[in-house]
C-alpha cells in the first residue's frame, strides 16, 4: 500500500494501515513542503487523537497552549472566546514541522516505511498500481492513498479536477516575540483580514488575508504590505514587541476541492481532498480525521469490501456542504464594507473555478 504525502492525513493514514497489518509505504517529497505558516488546532480534536493513541504526543510535543480567540468582525470592538469553557480543553499553537514529525514518527513505530521522493508517474496495470519515483525505483501497490496537499498529484493524474472557491491569498510575516498571550487575533478590515497568533519558539505570525489580485499590489508596491497593517486597530498593537520579517510570503489559501475524492483503486485524503479558508481553523482537524476514514476505507476494500470507500465520500460530501454554509454566515456576517469588492464577492456566494 502506497500513501503519498507525509503531511498529518498521509501520516495518519501510514499509521493506520500498517498498524493493520498492511505493508506501507509513506512517499514524502521533502523537497517540495509548503511553508508551514504556523496552524492552531481546537480542543476539539482531543477526542480524536485521543481515539488514534497520538493524544500524549501532542500534549508532550513543543506546542504552545492556546488560551482562546479575540475578534473584531462586524464591529470595531474585541470579542473574546475562552477555551477554558470548552468542555474539550485548551487547544494548541503547533510547531507545524515538530508536529508533522511527530505523526511520521509514529506511522514509522506503527510498521509503515519512509520514502523520501516524488511521484514521477503513476500506471494501472494487472490489477495494480506501477508508481515511478524520482528516485528511480519503481514501486507497485493494489491502492493508492493521495494525502499530497493542494497539488492532489496522484488524483490529478487520473484525470481529477481541483475546484477552487473565491481567490484567497495569505500574507505572511514573521517575527521574534515574547508575547505571553497566546490567544489568536482575527480582524476585519476593508480589504480582507488579518490573523496574528504567537508560536512555539518565540515567534509571531501575522498573516493579510485578501484577494489574489489586492495581495499582488500589496506585494509589488513599496509600502503598501505596512499601510495595510497600519489601518488595523488591533492586529499592529501585537507587533510592538516583535519585529516582522519581510517581505511577507504569499500563500494559496483559498477553499477547494477535487471534483471526485476517489476512483479506480484510489482516493484523497487532507486537503488533497479539501481544503478550507483559514478563517475555519478547521484544516488540520479535517486532514487527520480524513487521513483516518480513509485508511478504514482502504483497509476495507482490500478485502473486498468497498462499502466504507463510499461512505468515506459520502462523508466529505458532508464535510464540505456544512463548510460552504458556515463559511458564507461568517463572511455575510461583516457588514462594514459590502460596498468593497473583497466581501461583495463573498456575500453573493461562492465563485468556483476548475483547475
Amino acid at each position: 500500500m502506497i500513501v503519498v504525502g507525509g503531511g498529518p492525513a498521509g501520516a495518519v493514514a501510514a499509521r493506520q494501515l500498517a498498524g493493520a497489518g498492511r505493508r506501507t509505504l509513506l512517499v514524502e517529497d521533502a523537497d517540495g513542503r509548503s511553508p508551514k505558516v504556523g496552524e492552531s488546532l481546537p480542543g476539539a480534536a482531543r477526542p480524536l487523537l485521543r481515539d488514534l493513541g497520538l493524544l500524549a504526543a501532542v500534549e508532550g510535543g513543543r506546542h504552545l497552549v492556546s488560551n482562546g480567540n479575540l475578534s473584531a468582525w462586524g464591529s470595531n470592538e474585541l470579542a473574546a472566546t475562552d477555551f477554558i469553557r470548552d468542555p474539550h480543553g485548551l487547544g494548541w499553537h503547533l510547531d507545524r514541522p515538530a508536529f508533522d514529525a511527530q505523526l511520521r514518527r509514529a506511522a514509522g513505530e506503527a510498521g509503515a516505511r519512509l520514502k523520501s521522493a516524488r511521484v514521477r508517474s503513476t500506471k494501472w496495470s494487472a490489477d495494480r498500481w506501477r508508481v515511478r519515483l524520482s528516485d528511480g525505483g519503481e514501486i507497485e501497490s493494489p491502492w493508492l492513498l493521495d494525502a499530497s496537499g493542494r497539488r492532489a498529484v496522484v488524483a490529478r493524474r487520473q484525470g481529477a479536477t481541483r475546484i477552487r472557491d473565491h481567490s484567497l491569498v495569505a500574507l505572511c510575516a514573521w517575527g521574534n516575540s515574547r508575547s505571553s498571550d497566546t490567544r489568536t487575533l482575527v480582524e476585519s478590515t476593508a480589504d480582507g483580514w488579518w490573523y496574528s497568533a504567537q508560536l512555539p519558539s518565540e515567534r509571531r505570525i501575522l498573516a493579510f488575508h485578501a484577494d489574489a489580485d489586492e495581495a499582488g499590489r500589496i506585494v509589488r508596491a513599496k509600502g503598501a504590505w505596512g499601510a495595510q497593517l497600519a489601518r488595523t486597530r488591533h492586529v499592529r498593537r501585537t507587533v510592538t514587541d516583535a519585529s516582522p520579517v519581510g517581505p511577507p510570503l504569499g500563500l494559496d489559501a483559498c477553499g477547494s476541492r477535487l471534483d471526485r475524492f476517489a476512483g479506480k483503486a484510489w482516493l484523497a485524503a487532507g486537503d488533497a481532498a479539501l481544503a478550507f479558508d483559514p478563517l475555519s481553523s478547521q484544516g488540520i482537524f479535517t486532514a487527520l480525521y480524513s487521513g483516518w476514514r480513509a485508511a478504514r476505507a482502504v483497509d476495507a476494500a482490500l478485502t473486498g469490501d468497498s462499502r466504507l470507500v463510499a461512505a468515506y465520500v459520502e462523508r466529505l460530501e458532508e464535510i464540505r456542504a456544512a463548510y460552504l454554509q458556515r463559511h458564507r454566515l461568517v463572511y455575510r456576517s461583516e457588514w462594514r464594507w459590502v460596498d468593497r469588492p473583497f466581501w461583495r464577492r463573498r456575500a453573493v456566494g461562492a465563485d468556483c473555478v476548475a483547475s
